[in-house]
Formats: structure tokens, sequence, C-alpha cells
């Protein structure tokens, strides 16, 4: 993977979202981000489909089912890099180290469930973090954009 900088420089706010943690969200949440991302739709797909393994993950998993907490998403972009966080207010949970490395040489019937979302989470971008500051959780995605 590649290592976005900490902070990005002169980055423009492409979309600022806020969801309920229930499933149905995600569609419309799609809506918005391929609105915001019109003009890159291979981006908005990535972007969707990490949102969409990261937020199921976070409600099953972060949030123990809890359906009346709020996921906050913002899409911005630099010259450089396209960067995606998802804000929380779940207890401490990084599902990067948590979530153990799926076992891709085993057959799909011996294999483990899980980790698979989140594996594919790490191929798509080039760079994720998460922080946590007692108050809840932040996940920062980055692709590289091509020009």
């Amino acid at each position: 993977m590649g290592s976005a900088p900490l902070q990005l420089k002169n980055k423009t706010l492409l979309l600022s979202y806020r969801l309920a943690s229930r499933v149905d969200e995600l569609a419309p949440l799609a809506r918005a981000v391929n609105n915001a991302m019109a003009q890159r739709p291979d981006l908005a797909h990535t972007v969707n489909l990490c949102l969409e393994e990261l937020i199921v993950n976070l409600i099953e998993h972060g949030l123990g089912g809890a359906a009346d907490r709020q996921i906050q998403i913002r899409l911005s972009r630099s010259n450089d890099w396209l960067e995606v966080t998802l804000k929380d207010d779940a207890p401490p949970f990084d599902p990067f180290i948590e979530t153990p490395a799926p076992a891709l040489d085993t057959g799909v019937d011996s294999r483990v469930i899980g980790g698979l979302g989140v594996h594919l989470v790490k191929s798509l971008m080039d760079d994720v973090r998460t922080f946590s500051d007692g108050s809840g959780n932040l996940i920062a995605l980055f692709k590289a954009l091509k020009h």
C-alpha cells in the first residue's frame, strides 16, 4: 500500500453525509456518493463497495446491531488523493487489526467466515488508517488519484 500524507493539503469536500446505523441506509448513501463523484464513476463504485463493507462491519461488530446510532461519512479530494472517512461513536475497534486475515488459499467450504470484507477494502484502497479518541472511531481510507 502507498502512504498518504497524514493531512491532505488543499482538499475539497465532496460529500458530508450522516446516516443511521441501519443497513437500509446504504442505498441512499450510495446514491449520494455517486452524485458527489459523478465525474469518476469508477472511483464511486470502489468507494461504495468499501463503505458498504465497513458500515455493515461497524453495525454488526462495533455497535452490536444498534440501529439508533449515527455514522458520519466524508469524502474529500486533493490533487493526488481521495480521502474517505467514517466516524462513529462505538467503543474502540480497529477492523484492520482485530479482524483475522482470510485464508484465501483454503477452499470455500473449509474457510473460516469473516475477514474478506476488510481484506477487500485494504486491497482496493492505497492506505487505510484508524483512530480512536474515546468518543468513537475514525476510519480514514485513501486512494491515489491517477491523472
